[in-house]
């Protein structure tokens, strides 16, 4: 009779997060300091839209670029319940400015400048409030301690327990709504925990985390109080299961940066005086559509100067322009084939980070890589 597969073999929620977090370690060690800067302006993205949902705003992501570049609101919508948007992104960007990441720091800095959207509204308050929410995350991360452990798992356990306890952070209570003379029950939907999640990585940093990462979206608490006394370790389970998701989130866009940075440097190489372009590129590519103005604001430059920058990149077969609402043209990267454009021939193989290290260690690196994806998608096949 065959044999059961060994038990060995397994891949345990906990195992899963080793594995992701082993490959964000390694990537971010070998990535180019450039291909950072993508995934740096990605994380900054993420965590603003995050951040907007989870306080209740409802936008597309074509209307977040545009009320980002002051175009427009951020909504069509009456949101005037809520806390101010350009209030609450403001609070973000300066506290990523802050980071111990450099790169990020940098990043934010940048992105801050491009930083256009119309106020909407504001109750006064708005900013204070929102500082408070960043205030009191990072005192309940600094109450949790930190303990010599290469591994997350206890560590995120703490936090999430942290969460469900706080009186801030913590799921509001059901509200009862009246709906055809019946008495709904709903679960209010706005929360402020993305605090945590941008001061996150920083805890996690001594925990096996490579640099102080944002992790938008991680701190996600059950819809109900759960009874796990029957069940031994089971929210533990729900910590790490979230973890997994936000690693594995993390891990897709830091080979997207990667990738992205790669076709800059290939379509770039041969253009003289390209650091500014590269610079517009990498932003344009992590964070997304920009208009001129912002681009001004960030790079310093003037307006013919903006125009030298653009034509450059869309020659390079990198960007297109895009009209909004009010006829402005926004930037967007968006790769695409011309006639001045490389050869797909010329592409290097091996993306810029991975040139120093011999054949053999990359040969073993990749297949390492290969192995520990196949395990993954079979994971993923199974939960499925």
């Amino acid at each position: 009779m065959p044999q059961a597969p060994s038990s060995r073999y397994r891949a345990t929620p906990d195992t899963l997060c080793a594995l992701l977090l082993g490959r964000i370690q390694a990537g971010i060690a070998r990535a180019a300091g450039a291909s950072l800067k993508v995934l740096a302006a990605r994380l900054i993205r993420e965590s603003l839209v995050a951040a907007l949902r989870q306080e209740g705003h409802e936008f597309t992501p074509e209307r977040f670029f545009v009320w980002y570049a002051g175009l427009d609101t951020l909504s069509d919508r009456p949101q005037s319940t809520l806390r101010s948007p350009r209030a609450l992104c403001q609070t973000l960007l300066t506290e990523l400015r802050h980071s111990p990441w450099v790169v990020l720091a940098d990043t934010a800095e940048a992105l801050e400048k491009a930083f256009l959207a119309p106020s909407d509204f504001n109750r006064g308050e708005d900013h204070e409030e929102a500082n408070l929410a960043v205030q009191d995350a990072r005192e309940l991360l600094d109450s949790l301690g930190r303990e010599d452990d290469a591994l997350p798992f206890g560590a995120i356990a703490r936090l999430f327990a942290a969460a469900a306890r706080s009186p801030r952070f913590a799921r509001r209570e059901r509200d009862l709504t009246l709906l055809g003379g019946r008495a709904i029950e709903k679960q209010a939907a706005e929360n402020e925990r993305w605090a945590l999640d941008v001061l996150a990585g920083g805890y996690l940093v001594h925990h096996g985390l490579p640099v102080a990462l944002p992790l938008p979206g991680l701190v996600t608490l059950p819809l109900a109080p759960i009874d796990y006394s029957d069940v031994e370790g089971a929210e533990d389970d729900a910590a790490i299961a979230a973890l997994h998701e936000t690693l594995w989130r993390i891990d897709q866009w830091l080979g997207e940066a990667e990738r992205d940075w790669a076709a800059i440097t290939g379509r770039l190489k041969d253009r003289r005086s390209s650091g500014r372009a590269d610079a517009l590129a990498s932003l344009l590519a992590g964070f997304g559509p920009l208009r001129g103005t912002q681009i001004e604001r960030m790079l310093g430059v003037s307006r013919p100067g903006v125009a030298v920058i653009v034509t450059a990149l869309e020659q390079s077969g990198l960007t297109t322009s895009e009209g909004s609402r009010n006829a402005a043209r926004l930037h967007v990267y968006a790769p695409h084939q011309t006639a001045s454009s490389y050869d797909e021939e010329d592409v290097p193989d091996a993306l810029p980070s991975r040139t120093g290290p011999s054949s053999e260690a990359l040969a073993e690196y990749e297949a390492a890589m290969d192995a520990i994806d196949a395990l993954l998608k079979r994971s993923s096949s199974d939960r499925n």
